[in-house]
C-alpha cells in the first residue's frame, strides 16, 4: 500500500523539519512507499529552503513552491491534484495529527472511501476558536445531509475518490475539505469517522482564526449551499456496480 501526504506550509521554518522527520518515521513503518508533498505557499521566511534541504535528505519528500501566496485551501487542492499514490491524506505542518494514528483509520477503508478523523479534544484552542468551531459545525450539520462531529481536521481518501469528485468551488481553508466531503456523499461514496487525538501546536502561530479567513470560509459555505440547492452541483449517486 502506498500513500501521498499533503503538507501546505506558510512561514513554518521552525515546524517543518521536525514534522517531516516524525512523518517519515511513522510512514516508513506502515507503507511500502509514500511521498510527502510540501507546498510552500510563498513563505517569507526559510520554509522553502528548509523544505529543499529535507528533500535532499529524504527521497520521499517532494517540494512544490507556489509562485504567489494562494492560501491553505488552494494549496491543499493543488496537493490533492499532484498526489500519485492510491491513498491520500493531509496534515498541518505543526503535526496536529500523529501518523501513528493511521492504525485506527486504515482498517475502516474496508467499508469506506473516505475516513474522517474526529478530534476527541482541542487542546490549545482559545475560547474564540472554540466558538468558531462550534458555529461552523452547527451550520454544516444544519445545511447539509452529512452528520459528522468534525469536518475540518484530517481525512484519509482513496485517490480515485478525489479524482471523481473533481474541482470544487471553495478556495478557503475552512471550506475546501467540507465541500469535498459533501460532494463525495452526494456521489454515493462511503464516509466513516473515527475519534482521533489532536496535538496542539508547539511553535509558531495558527492563522485559521483570522477574521478574513473566517469570512471567506463562510462565503464559500453559502455559495456552495446555494449552488447545491439549485441543482448546480453533482448529486447523482454512483452506479452501485462501481462501489467498492
Amino acid at each position: 500500500m502506498k500513500i501521498s501526504v499533503i503538507l501546505p506550509a506558510y512561514n513554518e521554518q521552525d515546524n517543518l523539519a521536525p514534522t517531516v522527520e516524525r512523518s517519515v518515521e511513522a510512514l516508513r513503518e506502515r507503507f511500502e512507499d509514500f511521498e510527502l508533498i510540501v507546498l510552500d505557499d510563498a513563505s517569507t521566511d526559510r520554509t522553502l529552503q528548509v523544505a529543499r534541504e529535507l528533500a535532499a535528505k529524504h527521497p520521499q519528500v517532494r517540494v512544490l513552491p507556489n509562485e504567489r501566496n494562494l492560501g491553505q485551501g488552494l494549496s491543499q487542492l493543488r496537493g490533492f491534484r499532484e498526489a500519485r499514490f492510491e491513498l491520500v491524506i493531509h496534515n498541518g505542518v505543526d503535526y496536529p495529527f500523529d501518523f501513528r494514528d493511521l492504525d485506527k483509520m486504515l482498517p475502516l477503508l474496508d467499508e469506506a472511501d473516505i475516513v474522517v478523523a474526529a478530534r476527541t479534544s482541542r487542546p490549545g484552542y482559545t475560547v474564540y476558536r472554540r466558538f468558531l468551531s462550534w458555529v461552523n459545525r452547527m451550520l454544516l450539520r444544519a445545511l447539509f445531509p452529512l452528520r459528522l462531529s468534525d469536518y475540518n481536521f484530517v481525512q484519509l481518501y482513496r485517490c480515485e475518490t478525489l479524482q471523481v469528485v473533481g474541482d470544487v468551488m471553495a478556495t478557503s481553508a475552512g471550506f475546501v475539505v467540507p465541500e469535498i466531503l459533501f460532494r463525495a456523499r452526494d456521489l454515493g461514496y462511503r464516509i466513516r469517522q473515527t475519534p482521533i487525538e489532536y496535538h496542539r501546536r508547539q511553535r509558531g502561530v495558527a492563522t485559521v482564526g483570522n477574521p478574513r479567513v473566517v469570512w471567506r470560509s463562510f462565503c464559500d459555505l453559502f455559495a456552495f449551499w446555494w449552488a447545491r440547492a439549485r441543482g448546480r452541483t453533482a448529486r447523482r449517486p454512483r452506479d452501485s456496480a462501481s462501489r467498492r
